[in-house]
């Protein structure tokens, strides 16, 4: 089997390439501090259990991947885990040919594999979660540059904003990802319990006021950076896409306004229809086309 791992700042989801779909296996807990070897441990015992010989394995991960060394660099959302051989370490563990790359790469491979993105133009993928992913497609391909292309999270967005783990400050991710949304509900609810955004969705059903201005806040910030995005590349459009885009409904329009104040592109954002195995069915097929 073709497996695909997503390894993101909260959860890891894995699951296989089947006839006429993907089956999504098993859903773990990152738990970063534990470590890499720890969580790479009960990835192989996920795999084991339902195929005793994978043919490859593909993984998308949060945070700075060089793609030719099969190397984790950097991930501020994988405090610790710096310049991890997880490439070699999963192959040695599975006994099959493992490839690697960003956790939004592989959420875009999926969507260019599905047609959700056109084959044509220029398009933005953007992963709104844990931190914000990025990735450019240029006629169906992913274009890397030098190799790390698409780390928007970590644009500055206020020159002396708030401090964030990638070493900078500032950056979107800190102004426009699940943290900062469940900051900003603590702070219009004057509560030092930050609840999780899927509970501040739940409120915001409700029109609880808090959850209603903690999300408009988040659409402003979503907003100035999608306008910056604009302007550096006058994309053909824009897909979102990851675990917050499932409250959409509260903060596009926010977002919409606040990007039509300081952007004269028009606008066309959409949420793509994308579930959440999307990333680790990405990885899988990545894992399959690369591997032959």
């Amino acid at each position: 089997m073709h497996w695909g791992i997503d390894i993101g700042g909260t959860t890891t989801i894995l699951g296989y390439l089947k006839p006429g779909g993907f089956e999504k296996a098993a859903i773990l807990k990152t738990d970063p501090p534990s470590g890499p070897d720890s969580l790479l441990r009960r990835i192989s015992k996920a795999i084991d259990e339902v195929d005793k010989a994978p043919c490859s394995a593909g993984a998308g991960i949060a945070g700075l991947v060089n793609r030719s060394e099969g190397v984790l660099v950097s991930s501020p959302n994988l405090p610790g885990w710096k310049d991890y051989s997880i490439r070699e370490k999963l192959s040695d563990i599975l006994g099959c040919p493992v490839v690697i790359d960003n956790d939004c790469n592989v959420f875009a491979i999926q969507a260019i594999e599905s047609s959700s993105i056109p084959d044509s133009g220029l398009w933005l993928m953007i992963t709104l979660g844990t931190g914000i992913g990025g990735t450019i497609i240029h006629n169906g391909t992913i274009l890397y540059g030098t190799g790390y292309a698409g780390e928007f999270g970590h644009m500055t967005v206020e020159a002396n904003g708030k401090n964030c783990l990638c070493g900078s400050k500032g950056c979107w991710e800190r102004y426009a990802a699940s943290g900062a949304l469940r900051e900003y509900y603590g702070k219009h609810n004057g509560s030092s319990i930050y609840n999780s955004p899927k509970e501040i969705a739940r409120l915001a059903s409700m029109k609880q006021d808090a959850a209603l201005k903690a999300f408009e806040e988040f659409g402003i910030w979503l907003g100035i950076g999608l306008a910056n995005l604009y302007h550096c590349f006058s994309p053909d459009g824009v897909f979102l896409a990851g675990g917050l885009t499932g409250a959409s409904e509260f903060f596009l329009a926010h977002a919409e306004s606040e990007f039509n104040d300081r952007c004269h592109c028009a606008w066309n954002v959409n949420v793509l229809p994308s579930g959440s195995d999307a990333g680790a069915e990405g990885a899988a097929i990545m894992g399959r086309n690369r591997t032959g």
